[in-house]
């Protein structure tokens, strides 16, 4: 075969080509890079492609000038045709072999080679990478007796491997925030007190009571009689459960502030695996909906059969948009009402900067319920879109963000201050910088001004309006305050009107508190004008975010927002879930996906294999071997963990109990966060890993300093 170099510029597409290539383009053009042009684009005596397209558009955005061709001189203009048309589709008849394909993918990985150079996506690589669990020197079952005194005293945290573990209380924010060290939150996978009184029925368990008994202990004794101790020693699963034998009202209380918590830290469209008994379960929606948490659906354990089955079961959504919003279908334009589960429509891919999907279209999901708040209507240019405050866009920051100066909200604990800073500088975000630099845990940007002068002017009728300070919270030279000085502001300050006061100044201004435009640890440091970000509508600001907009084919081009109106609404909102590439057109505009989420705000993520059914088959721990009440299989952690997470991603679990997150996360390559209130569970859960990994666990008691946990991890 005989291959020669042609000027590029010469080489001509072929304008029937019916294969949409652009999103791989990106790909190819890595590949070209590393690999170099191991196969010669083929054409017809004219130039003409006949085979390499994709090859021919990557070599042009890598500005090569000259290219491999082979010349098709012996072929017929039929059989060129009949060429074009079987080489692409003869690629789609040939599959992966998916038990020998993971073993080629960590072998290039152990030799740090570049995996995205392979073309495939960030969360196929995940689902490739993550494998069967690691085994560990113990059953992953096995749980150790706690001993007769607690090692363990609250507030100690403990290090184990790349895990933590702290003794505290997952209703004190402050607590959580010890525990996760800035870290941020991947997936939650929870087991919290039912309130349904459990108690056990030992005979050592129902001595201990004496004349009180607790739950169903006293019909146990009414049937034997007086009690006696079997043994001295009183077990842990003896004693009763913390906050599992409250009141009502006291139980409602504590699941807002265990599921605010999880709101507060969970990433945007990341999964919350709340396990919970049919008993109480009606607490747990109003609960989570007053936390900003979305109840998607019920996953049922089946606990006496071991059979595992294979159905889909993440089919919930967001709701998002009212029903006159029209969608870009391949079709042409149709009503978000009017959509159904498997219609299809034109979506955009960020990773290929295209319109996608103009010829056959995206599948999507739907969905709808009745809505009462506000609607925000993005403008840009002359057309426009209504959503609810929490819907996401993708946007870029436009050159003009570096220009102005914004007034912010910025909240640490009970403490608000109100303040103003350049919106993007040379190192990101100015507020960013704030948050990190005074310990803010959140931060809403208020307005935008186009001098340093009105940004200072707007700021003080802010403070002076809502009651809230503009004093920084670290001693510093612009401060020129003492910490002392700053702290003695705040102490008489009255912390619920304080708190009031920024309610309404974010009211006021169209922000919610739900919803922070940055937050510490969870929003990267620094933000371009080329890298997109997702921001909820109720913080999108115009003339400095720019949103995608279709023009001819697969073009677009970034906007400047114009406007964004708010006007009140009751009435039906739908949400749609747009297979793969999580964006649809709406009224013009491309918009992100809000669907399959569990906290709301961004697409879920799931990546378990297709059909996998609400209903879960797995065996239960032994009843005889169980050292606490409502200990889990480690298997029910391990689904959650690989359905809803990826390897090396953070593992929330505010109620460690005997420990099985931690087996969980350890067996599959995540990061565990546990919290457990009780020390003497506390102690089994660091034998059980101690156990399981031959390590051993470094505690910091509560008496250290924090830093001395960071050094820890650092170490």
């Amino acid at each position: 075969m005989d291959v020669t170099l042609m000027k590029v510029d010469d080489v001509k597409p072929y304008e029937g080509n019916p294969r949409v290539n652009d999103p791989a383009v990106d790909a190819v053009a890595a590949s070209l890079r590393e690999f170099g042009f191991r196969q010669p684009i083929v054409v017809d005596e004219a130039g003409v492609i006949i085979v390499g397209h994709t090859r021919w558009k990557a070599a042009k955005k890598l500005g090569l000038a000259k290219v491999p061709v082979h010349v098709a001189k012996d072929l017929s203009p039929e059989q060129a045709k009949a060429y074009r048309l079987a080489d692409n589709q003869t690629n789609t008849l040939a599959e992966w072999d998916y038990e020998l394909l993971p073993i080629e993918l960590k072998d290039l990985q152990a030799a740090d080679f570049d995996l995205d150079l392979l073309g495939f996506d960030t969360e196929a690589l995940a689902q490739l990478l993550d494998g069967r669990v690691q085994e560990g020197l113990t059953d992953p079952d096995e749980v150790p007796a706690p001993p007769d005194e607690a090692v363990t005293r609250p507030g100690d945290l403990y290090i184990l491997g790349q895990h933590r573990l702290l003794c505290g209380d997952s209703g004190k924010p402050e607590d959580v925030d010890r525990l996760l060290d800035g870290q941020p939150v991947h997936l939650v996978n929870t087991d919290p007190p039912y309130n349904v009184k459990v108690a056990s029925r030992s005979n050592n368990a129902i001595a201990a009571t004496g004349d009180r008994p607790i739950g169903q202990q006293g019909m146990d004794m009414a049937i034997r009689g007086k009690t006696h101790a079997t043994d001295k020693k009183l077990r842990a699963k003896d004693r009763p459960l913390v906050n599992d034998f409250v009141s009502d009202e006291e139980f409602a209380r504590l699941l807002r502030a265990w599921f605010g918590n999880i709101q507060r830290v969970l990433e945007p469209g990341h999964s919350a695996y709340i396990w919970g008994g049919y008993s109480n379960i009606w607490n747990y929606p109003n609960a989570l909906r007053e936390s900003g948490l979305y109840f998607s659906q019920m996953i049922i354990w089946v606990k006496e059969h071991p059979v595992l089955t294979r159905k889909d079961f993440m089919g919930n959504h967001e709701w998002c948009q009212p029903p006159d919003t029209s969608v870009l279908t391949p079709c042409g334009s149709a009503s978000i009402a009017s959509l159904r589960n498997g219609d299809r429509v034109v979506s955009f891919s960020t990773r290929s900067s295209a319109v996608v999907g103009l010829r056959h279209g995206m599948e999507v999901m739907t969905t709808r319920r009745d809505y009462r708040g506000p609607l925000y209507g993005v403008v840009v240019g002359d057309r426009s879109s209504w959503c609810t405050d929490g819907h996401v866009w993708s946007v870029k920051m436009t050159p003009r963000a570096s220009d102005v100066w914004c007034v912010y909200l910025m909240q640490r604990g009970a403490w608000w201050r109100v303040g103003s800073a350049k919106l993007r500088g040379t190192w990101g975000f100015g507020v960013k910088q704030r948050l990190s630099t005074e310990g803010g845990e959140a931060a809403w940007v208020l307005s935008i001004h186009p001098t340093k002068g009105d940004a200072a002017v707007a700021e003080q009728i802010v403070s002076t309006t809502y009651g809230i300070p503009t004093t920084f919270w670290r001693e510093s030279p612009s401060s020129q305050r003492s910490d002392a000085q700053i702290r003695s502001i705040y102490e008489v300050l009255d912390p619920d009107q304080l708190e009031r006061g920024a309610r309404q100044a974010l009211a006021d201004h169209h922000r919610d508190v739900l919803y922070p435009f940055l937050r510490r640890g969870r929003t990267r440091a620094k933000h371009g004008c080329r890298v997109p970000l997702q921001v909820r509508a109720c913080n999108l600001l115009p003339d400095v975010m720019a949103v995608p907009v279709p023009r001819d084919g697969q073009r677009f081009e970034w906007v400047p927002i114009r406007a964004v109106d708010v006007q009140s609404y009751a009435g039906p909102v739908h949400s749609m879930a747009v297979d793969k590439h999580r964006h649809y057109i709406a009224d013009g505009i491309v918009t992100h996906n809000c669907f399959y989420s569990w906290r709301e705000g961004a697409a879920h993520r799931f990546f378990g294999p297709a059909n996998v059914t609400d209903v879960w088959s797995v065996k239960k721990v032994n009843p005889q071997s169980m050292v606490h009440l409502t200990e889990k299989p480690v298997e029910l952690a391990v689904r959650a963990i690989q359905y809803s997470s990826q390897t090396g991603e953070n593992v929330l679990d505010l109620f460690g109990g005997s420990g099985s997150t931690l087996i969980g996360c350890e067996q599959t390559g995540r990061r565990a966060f546990l919290m457990e209130i009780d020390p003497l569970y506390a102690d089994v859960i660091v034998q059980r890993w101690e156990k399981f990994t031959g390590r051993k666990a470094e505690r910091i008691c509560s008496s250290e300093p924090q830093s001395a946990a960071k050094q820890s991890q650092e170490d």
